[in-house]
């Protein structure tokens, strides 16, 4: 177990991927937001196209914004799999939402209690307000 923040943007890129997909054009999410890449959202516009290595990096990047995002919140060690689950999550739902929308969860982390953490996740049914398909 480690600090949230010693944690690589990269140790959790596969994941999110694996379950993200990649599209290298634009198209919009189940939210209705545009999307490029692995769930990249941001200044993309509906015609844009780029390279699988311009798609990683983009993932990257919004990996380690919602790390540093969240990590303030997590005040306990956490395993590698515990990183990659709250960084998927918050990627997925946001971090505003992880932290006031899903107290119960972040307590729990918090507590140690990683069985009704765990219980949770199985919650969170929405994306950006909308009710996941």
């Amino acid at each position: 177990m480690k600090n949230f923040m010693e944690y690589s943007a990269e140790s959790a890129m596969d994941f999110i991927e694996a379950w993200e997909g990649c599209k290298l054009t634009a198209y919009k999410c189940p939210a209705g937001v545009w999307t490029i890449g692995s769930g990249h959202t941001k200044d993309v516009t509906e015609h844009d196209e780029i390279t699988y290595e311009q798609s990683r990096e983009l993932l990257r990047q919004d990996i380690e914004e919602v790390k540093h995002s969240l990590a303030r919140f997590v005040n306990v060690a956490v395993t590698e799999g515990q990183f990659v689950a709250l960084v998927s999550l918050a990627f997925n739902v946001g971090v505003s939402y992880v932290v006031h929308q899903c107290p119960k969860l972040m307590r729990a982390l918090n507590a140690g209690d990683v069985e009704a953490c765990a219980h949770e996740f199985l919650d969170i049914t929405n994306a950006g307000g909308k009710e996941l398909p």
